[in-house]
């Protein structure tokens, strides 16, 4: 029986390869970089969700090493001339480009759920509603338990019969058919998983008091994270095409497709964790004016007298220390309060940088 015609191959520029993937790298570790030094400088403590995004990125420094020593190996970015269920396909290079796949598949996993737990995180420090952190805390349980049974489906995927993942395609067939089914439901919840942590936050933001500028501002900064949204479905759809051209696709160029589009949801992900607490550097580096010209082509007004008025994130002082707390937060404890006392109140600031400035290093 003779095999379908393969379609041309994708995916098959070593070099754009190995230049896109440093390139991601370099931008998602300098917002990380910058986060930490921005906490630094505001003398901020460190909270959960830096942690979790610094382990993130270690481990997307892990995976961004594994496509260059992929490509380098002429594992990846060298089309085979051959589909993946050609039985004349398998040899050394198809069967260390499926290593490196299986690997990115687990690591990719992990580091996705690391950067989905950091943003739930931080939206437990910068709200301290407690019908908003009880839904938080089911949703934080939820992408826990989303990322181990992925990271445990993948590693079962072929139940006790691993090396027929890298066998011959009969023997992949016999022993791996949930493979696909699973790949499906995990780019399909990790597109929706993505999709409702963005909208977390904006329900909290709407029922704050504040202007519609600064509204607009708020919500800008928070969606960033459409850009992680963006990536987990280009993903999405590479994983579908792939699967439904097994015969038709080169081998290498749709493992190649797979690999890259993985380490680009993982970096691009890093960076939109990181994007709301880059305010205070960004502030510094990028005028205003351009945010000022967008608003008013959407129609939403702005004050002239807080040009420099862009939204912060700040830790509030404990509701029984001598420091006072911000206009229109409650004191824990007290009266309509949501939360029991002692209890540390995290809410978002609007601060004026001048103002900032002239007062010195914002004490947490």
């Amino acid at each position: 029986m003779s095999q379908p015609q393969l379609s041309p191959p994708e995916y098959d520029s070593p070099g754009g390869l190995i230049a896109g993937s440093v390139i991601m790298w370099i931008v998602s570790t300098l917002c990380v970089g910058l986060r930490f030094y921005s906490k630094r400088w505001k003398r901020q403590g460190y909270i959960t969700a830096d942690w979790l995004i610094l382990v993130a990125a270690v481990f997307a420094t892990g995976m961004t090493v594994m496509e260059i020593y992929g490509v380098k190996e002429q594992a990846l970015g060298y089309p085979l001339g051959a589909s993946i269920e050609d039985p004349k396909a398998v040899n050394g290079r198809l069967n260390k480009a499926k290593h490196i796949e299986l690997s990115f598949l687990l690591l990719g996993i992990a580091t996705l759920g690391l950067i989905k737990l950091s943003v739930c995180f931080l939206f437990w420090h910068l709200f301290a509603r407690v019908v908003f952190r009880r839904f938080l805390m089911v949703w934080i349980a939820v992408i826990i338990v989303w990322a181990l049974s992925f990271v445990l489906a993948g590693l079962l995927e072929c139940g006790s019969h691993l090396k027929a993942l890298f066998g011959q395609p009969q023997a992949y067939l016999d022993h791996c058919g949930s493979a696909i089914p699973t790949g499906y439901a995990m780019v399909g919840s990790d597109v929706a998983t993505d999709f409702i942590t963005l909208l977390i936050p904006i329900p909290v933001i709407f029922s704050m008091k504040m202007d519609r500028r600064t509204r607009f501002l708020t919500l800008l900064t928070f969606m960033i994270g459409a850009l992680s949204v963006g990536a987990s479905i280009a993903k999405a759809y590479i994983y579908i095409k792939a699967s439904l051209g097994l015969w038709t696709s080169d081998a290498i160029s749709m493992l190649t497709g797979l690999s890259i589009w993985n380490l680009a949801e993982v970096h691009i992900g890093i960076v939109a964790a990181c994007g709301p607490t880059l305010r205070p550097i960004l502030a510094r580096i990028l005028p205003t004016e351009s945010l000022l010209s967008l608003m008013s082509l959407l129609g939403v007004s702005s004050n002239t007298s807080k040009q420099n008025e862009l939204p912060s994130f700040v830790k509030m002082p404990e509701a029984d220390s001598a420091e006072q707390l911000q206009p229109g937060v409650e004191k824990v404890g007290s009266k309509g309060a949501d939360g029991p006392r002692g209890v540390r109140q995290y809410e978002m600031e609007s601060w004026n940088d001048a103002e900032s400035e002239r007062r010195g290093p914002h004490h947490v």
